[in-house]
């Protein structure tokens, strides 16, 4: 055997080796990366579960709920705390949203059940868990395992309604699809063991250049290797963030641009080394990361239906506004818009037919106050966060607004006509404590201009 051949044989055993060495590396990664994007994940998903309980339990009105009997069923304070929960459970992706009442320590009624097919008494028992238990004492809570009942499989979040002197009077429950949840859980499980083997099959390439290249060009792939990396872990960490959005949710051209850039373009064919092939393959697929990201990092915060800013540039923005308050240095206003008769729009001309009008409305609000001041908040509501102005500022905004939609609607005669009810406040440092307090006073200025639009629709 001469010297060559000892070369190849030594050669071919040091690549098997690393190989070996770098699947078993690859497997320990994959497991221990997945474990923690699950846990990572999970408590994402509960603190969701926990934020819709929270807000849906501020907007209960507790004085009316403590007093409540079964003789006050279908009266209208009934019916309004009815209202505000069908909304949440026409409006979020949940399964049951509910108020209970607790009687004594172990026995707690429903009160109120917007279920539109099967809704509970008021008065029947509902059955006791400890995170139920924790609500009632004043604590949100949200299951961290799924309980089965006569409706199905839940993983459920509880959060405390108080009266005005601060008692607990009753509970907001909901409920959300043990099979959605483990779906989430599963899909992150997917990403990982992808980018795992990602990850591997770029290592056995780099194993075949360790062995048979020199150690320049060996450096050039390296360096890609690693801007490649980086790369992928901005994208873990944005999928994370995101909740693990399914890219086939996403309009059909959106989409079609996600395949595109996963697509990547098409590298001139002018190579005269395979390993100069391979280090352009490398560059190219941290291109197509690269754009790809790019988008994501976008989509993260823009409402994929209207595109204006979405829920999450929406908390974000409200906890920069709250530090500018606390800090003295808060200068701004509020503008709350909710569409008229969208509903109607909706049951007449299908979901299609009302997420235009709702694509139209965004358009113009972008047109009149900047997209970055737009948030699609739920539904058919729109919230405008702007500097630096006051109220004489934004009635100047809503006449421009008003002119706006006059116009849009003379183009549309043929189509749905656009109406927006809206309302304004103005912080001010010696009325307004938080942010949330000057949303409240936008909301109910736009609820009042709500109510003459439709009193005058039935003069």
């Amino acid at each position: 055997m001469d010297t060559n051949e000892r070369r190849v044989k030594t050669g071919k055993r040091n690549f098997i080796f690393a190989l070996v060495l770098l699947l078993l590396t690859n497997i320990v990664t994959s497991a221990v990366l997945t474990t923690m994007s699950k846990n990572e994940l999970r408590k994402q998903i509960e603190a969701r579960m926990l934020d819709v309980a929270n807000t849906a339990a501020d907007m209960v009105n507790g004085d009316t709920i403590a007093n409540m009997t079964n003789a006050d069923v279908r009266s209208p304070e009934y019916n309004e705390v009815l209202t505000e929960l069908r909304l949440f459970q026409t409006n979020i992706e949940l399964s049951y949203i509910y108020c209970v009442r607790r009687e004594s320590e172990d026995n707690y009624i429903f009160v109120i059940d917007p279920d539109m097919e099967d809704p509970a008494e008021f008065g029947e028992d509902i059955p006791v868990t400890p995170e139920l238990k924790t609500a009632a004492g004043g604590k949100p809570a949200v299951e961290s395992t799924p309980h089965t009942d006569e409706w199905g499989t839940f993983y459920s979040a509880y959060s405390p309604v108080f009266d005005s002197s601060g008692k607990v009077v009753g509970i907001i429950g909901v409920d959300f699809n043990a099979e959605w949840y483990n779906k989430i859980m599963s899909t992150n499980g997917a990403v990982a063991v992808i980018l795992a083997m990602v990850a591997l099959c770029m290592g056995i390439v780099l194993s075949a250049i360790i062995m048979s290249e020199n150690r320049k060009r060996f450096y050039e792939v390296l360096v890609n290797m690693k801007e490649l990396e980086r790369e992928t872990e901005r994208l873990d960490g944005i999928i994370m963030k995101s909740s693990i959005k399914k890219l086939d949710m996403l309009p059909d051209s959106e989409s079609a641009l996600l395949k595109t850039l996963a697509a990547g373009e098409d590298q001139p064919k002018t190579r005269h080394h395979e390993y100069d092939e391979l280090s352009d393959n490398i560059r190219a697929i941290y291109n197509k990361l690269s754009k790809y990201l790019n988008y994501i990092d976008k989509e993260v915060y823009t409402d994929s239906t209207t595109g204006v800013n979405n829920k999450a540039a929406y908390r974000n923005r409200i906890q920069e506004l709250d530090v500018s308050i606390t800090t003295g240095k808060a200068d701004f206003s509020v503008a709350f818009f909710d569409i008229n008769g969208i509903k109607k729009i909706y049951t007449h001309y299908g979901f299609e037919a009302g997420d235009r009008l709702m694509y139209e409305c965004a358009k113009l609000l972008k047109d009149v106050f900047g997209k970055k001041n737009v948030y699609h908040v739920t539904g058919d509501e729109f919230v405008i966060l702007i500097e630096n102005t006051n109220w004489y500022d934004m009635e100047k905004y809503f006449k421009k607004f008003d002119k706006e939609i006059e116009f849009y609607n003379g183009q549309h005669q043929q189509d749905n006509l656009l109406s927006v009810a809206k309302g304004t406040a103005t912080y001010d440092s010696e009325k307004h404590r938080n942010y949330r307090q000057v949303f409240v006073e936008a909301e109910a200025a736009c609820k009042h201009d709500k109510e003459s639009f439709y009193g005058d629709m039935r003069k």
